[in-house]
């Protein structure tokens, strides 16, 4: 594993709040929250359904929680990341700690899912301080970040359909 260059800011939850750019985004799945949630919280290297996400683990033996470590490689960057928040079936937030890639110098996602009829609405909140390299992509981030949580969702939604069937 290549060793992170980059360090990140280590900021708590209110930094969903406060964090200079925040973006979230919404989709309806077919499967349930507790299904949902287990794919999103379980093997990082099973998120196949991720697009560019390569490979992926916790450090350490489980079970995992609240200040687990991970690792995910997305790519041809490395990121390093804490838990934040582990709610079961509701919510998931990790803090990038390290990368590869300068992008941030700070930044926490949040994964929200709810029951929605038979299904589940899952949100995902992107939150940064963003370095110069992002802030070159500001005004087209949005648009991008959208596009690939969509199709991660309808990934995800396929993968779970497959494994209920």
């Amino acid at each position: 594993m290549k060793t992170p260059r980059f360090t990140l800011r280590p900021v708590d939850l209110s930094f969903l709040d406060t964090a200079p750019r925040r973006w979230t985004f919404e989709a309806k799945l077919a499967a349930s929250p507790s299904a949902v949630f287990d794919a999103i919280s379980g093997d990082p290297g099973a998120w196949t359904w991720f697009p560019g996400m390569t490979s992926g683990a916790y450090e350490g033996e489980g079970p995992h929680g609240v200040g687990s470590r991970r690792f995910i490689r997305q790519g041809p960057s490395l990121y390093r990341e804490s838990i934040l928040a582990w709610d079961t079936p509701r919510r998931w937030v990790y803090r990038v700690d390290e990368t590869t890639f300068p992008m941030a110098h700070a930044l926490v996602e949040e994964w929200v899912i709810e029951p929605a009829g038979p299904g589940s609405l899952v949100r995902w909140r992107f939150a940064i301080e963003p370095r110069a390299l992002f802030i070159a992509v500001l005004p087209v981030a949005g648009n991008g970040m959208g596009s690939v949580f969509r199709r991660a969702m309808r990934n995800l939604d396929r993968m779970l359909a497959g494994k209920e069937s």
